[in-house]
């Protein structure tokens, strides 16, 4: 799952970075709902939290302005989740597949440490939905599944910490940039997990509410996967967001000195 860990970066950075980062990538102002917190703060975690905490709501509505996409809902051109442990192996692709509930999440904690160049997040999302046309082919205790049509994943009470550390880059204007690396997910708790595939055996009505009955009996094990593969999915569009800001603005319009 060291993928999904990793994609899920996107998620969680863009949400705490609308506080951390002070300048979107195309201008030099800050944007009028985000406050530039100083790295000499002695209380720069509660700057970034509080900032994070109000920005999230806005940035969530997307800013063309400051290359911010609408994230509510989100769309993902392109998804693929697996499941492959026990009696259960499918592999499940999405075209357009739209993500839903980014805007309640919730930015809990945080701790950055400027000397160490490391941060820790914690984030809490109540209730987050995949929706659209899937095509699945895999097996489902020994039977063979193959299907395509409606779907629906749902992820309820979702707890994430998430750990970076970062790197400075000096460029040919002579300024220092971001540069992250090292991103580690943990996914600390999962409410609850359901899922709805519609015509999951070409139709057969019998055979797909059976089998969606059975995946929803089985969720906390299927969680186990799809849980951190919701996260993923999340992740994709926010990773370019995070990279096109760090790429473009500099360490000191980041956090101040």
């Amino acid at each position: 799952m060291d993928t999904h860990r990793e994609v899920l970066a996107g998620l969680l950075l863009v949400l705490a970075m609308t506080a951390i980062l002070n300048v979107p990538a195309s201008a030099i102002k800050l944007p009028p709902y985000v406050t530039a917190c100083s790295r000499s703060d002695p209380k720069l975690n509660e700057c970034v939290l509080q900032n994070g905490r109000n920005a999230i709501p806005i940035v969530i509505k997307g800013d063309p302005k400051y290359r911010v996409p609408k994230l509510n809902p989100m769309v993902i051109p392109e998804l693929q989740l697996q499941q492959g442990t026990g009696s259960v192996g499918l592999n499940i692709t999405w075209k357009n597949a739209e993500i839903h509930g980014i805007k309640d999440t919730e930015f809990l904690d945080v701790d950055m440490n400027v000397e160490k160049r490391h941060i820790k997040m914690h984030f809490f999302l109540p209730k987050v939905s995949i929706t659209g046309a899937y095509t699945a082919t895999g097996r489902v205790l020994l039977l063979p599944v193959t299907g395509s049509g409606p779907s629906n994943i749902t992820v309820e009470n979702m707890k994430i910490s998430y750990d970076i550390d970062w790197n400075l880059v000096k460029k040919a204007n002579g300024k220092e940039y971001l540069d992250v690396t090292n991103p580690m997910l943990t996914l600390l708790d999962l409410g609850h997990l359901s899922m709805k595939f519609e015509r999951i055996f070409n139709g057969d009505k019998l055979l797909g509410d059976n089998l969606n009955t059975f995946l929803n009996e089985n969720w906390k094990d299927l969680a186990k996967e799809f849980g951190p593969g919701v996260a993923d999915a999340i992740g994709q569009v926010f990773g370019l967001v995070l990279k096109n800001i760090c790429d473009l603005v500099p360490y000191d319009n980041v956090l101040k000195p």
